[in-house]
């Protein structure tokens, strides 16, 4: 399951006590600046860069959920996809308004100079990336859990979340009525007859990554059983019989912070493989929705993993030793730095 529940109440029940890959990143690149943004509360002016990482992300998987019917080839199905783009692009400049409007502080730019064509390339981009996924099952044809699925089975604990399907809450005793609740959308899956060759809309149905469920309120983050580190996933593509686990951003590779990747990544391979009983994923990669380009990364060694728990847990106890003055703040060296950094890609 890409989620686990969340931790009870306590100082490690609150998000600024965990380790993040977020907050993983940001010391590793300038432990200043995470002491400055996380303890003192100086942090940098919104700008609509950031605005669009997550609203794109967001529309990006509101597509992936979408369920083809009846299309039988490439061409008819990427056409299909591309229906959808331009409601979302208003989401986009909707949600990404709201979201600009809403912040207190703010660079001096307007969201209406948002450019709306690169909002509709970045969209596209991310479908190409996963259209990659869908010809990949479709020549594999299904892949090894075509007949399962078929069969009305699910191979995953938590199926990849779609539109019309229930959604699968962390804590579902949290939420009132819910096996009362409609979530059918009349629309379901086109599954063929046993032994047939696989269809194109079988092909997206199955290579369909699990992602957020925009329905779902509730943290869907991998939680450390010692409650001291947590992640979010963006996607996980599961549908050959490996796990890979995607970051999606909306850039391209030549940002300044492309570096970081790696070591999100890496955090994010080691929380499964602290909250799946030691399961190794089977890769890493980022999604860069601008080009579009996919960055494949080698995911860690069972042996660099189990490193990594000092290190993360180091790291950890680093950030709540430097408490909220600047007089018991304690920077590191350039070498202690590199050395982290080495460790928490699975580089060493």
């Amino acid at each position: 399951m890409p989620v686990s529940t969340p931790p009870l109440g306590g100082p490690l029940g609150r998000s600024r006590s965990r380790l993040s890959a977020s907050a993983l990143t940001t010391f590793l690149r300038c432990d200043r600046q995470w002491f400055l943004g996380n303890k003192v509360g100086i942090r940098g002016p919104l700008n609509p860069p950031q605005v669009l990482g997550i609203v794109l992300e967001d529309a990006l998987c509101s597509i992936l959920m979408q369920r083809p019917v009846g299309i039988d080839s490439i061409e008819g199905i990427k056409q299909w996809a591309s229906s959808f783009i331009e409601d979302s692009v208003a989401t986009v400049l909707s949600e990404g308004g709201k979201m600009w409007h809403e912040g207190v502080w703010r660079v001096d730019e307007s969201w209406d100079d948002v450019d709306v064509d690169r909002i509709r390339r970045r969209i596209n981009g991310g479908l190409e990336l996963f259209f990659e996924e869908v010809e990949a099952c479709f020549k594999a044809n299904g892949g090894p859990y075509l007949e399962l699925f078929r069969s009305g089975q699910q191979p995953f604990n938590v199926a990849a979340p779609s539109w019309g399907d229930e959604p699968v809450f962390p804590i579902p005793d949290k939420i009132p009525s819910l096996n009362i609740r409609k979530w059918s959308n009349g629309i379901d899956a086109d599954w063929k007859e046993k032994g047939s060759p696989v269809s194109w809309s079988e092909a997206w149905e199955i290579a369909r990554p699990w992602v957020k469920d925009p329905r779902v309120h509730q943290p869907q983050r991998m939680f450390h059983q010692d409650g001291w580190a947590a992640g979010e996933l963006d996607l996980v593509l599961r549908w050959d019989g490996r796990i890979r686990l995607i970051d999606v951003k909306s850039g391209d590779p030549t940002s300044k912070f492309a570096a970081s990747l790696q070591h999100q990544l890496g955090f994010y391979s080691w929380l499964w493989f602290e909250t799946h009983d030691s399961q190794r994923v089977d890769g890493m990669e980022g999604w860069y929705l601008d080009g579009p380009h996919r960055v494949e990364f080698e995911a860690p060694s069972v042996e660099n993993l189990q490193t990594m728990t000092g290190v993360f847990k180091q790291v950890h106890e680093k950030m709540q030793a430097m408490g909220a003055g600047l007089q018991k703040c304690q920077f590191r060296s350039r070498k202690h730095v590199m050395e982290n950094q080495q460790v928490a890609t699975g580089a060493v």
